[in-house]
């Protein structure tokens, strides 16, 4: 029996659940895979393990969260794996790349946010989340893929700068500028500076 089959025999809406962030994810995938073959790859199998790992979803999560963790691990594994090159183009502020990338209904939520809170904390969680979103996209392409590399895929530097080919002083600049951009901004942003 194929895992669609079993998804679709335990949950009828599953196979929709979990087909339905595949063009989101995809949009991941390609920030920080260099070709879309590698990325369409991790999509691919982040939606098989989904799918055959369905059962033990205790959805703590949304699905997109937890989607969004295993396809964290895929790029991680793709990119030490099969030594895929990033493509670092030069800063652009081209605000139509930038709007590209996410979109009011594909909002990218990580996937260590957990909705167990009470509703109070969770709209504040949300107003943040949309304030960092925000500013995530008025970084410039280069810092904003090395910020997600760093801090939610969870590289390390070494491996940053052996496959960006950046000198660890020029990686440790542009993940300090990134982050105080980043923090001017939530703060403009959360209302201290008004």
């Amino acid at each position: 029996m194929s895992a669609h089959q079993q998804a679709s025999q335990s949950a009828p809406d599953t196979w929709d659940q979990i087909t339905r962030e595949r063009a989101f994810l995809l949009r991941l995938a390609r920030l920080q895979l260099a070709s879309d073959a590698d990325a369409e790859d991790a999509v691919q199998e982040t939606l098989f393990a989904a799918l055959r790992n369905w059962s033990v979803y205790a959805q703590k999560s949304s699905v997109r969260s937890w989607l969004c963790g295993i396809l964290r691990h895929k790029i991680v594994d793709a990119i030490r794996c099969r030594g895929a090159s990033i493509a670092l183009a030069q800063a652009d502020d081209s605000d139509a790349i930038i709007d590209s990338w996410f979109t009011g209904d594909d909002a990218w939520h990580p996937a260590t946010f957990v909705d167990h809170l009470s509703g109070e904390k969770i709209a504040e969680r949300s107003q943040l989340l949309a304030i960092i979103e925000l500013c995530m996209a008025r970084l410039p392409e280069q810092s904003a893929r090395l910020f997600l590399m760093r801090e939610y895929l969870g590289m390390d530097l070494d491996e940053i700068e052996a496959g960006c080919k950046l000198s660890p002083g020029n990686l440790r600049i542009i993940l300090y500028r990134a982050r105080m951009r980043l923090r001017d901004c939530a703060v403009r942003g959360w209302g201290e500076f008004e």
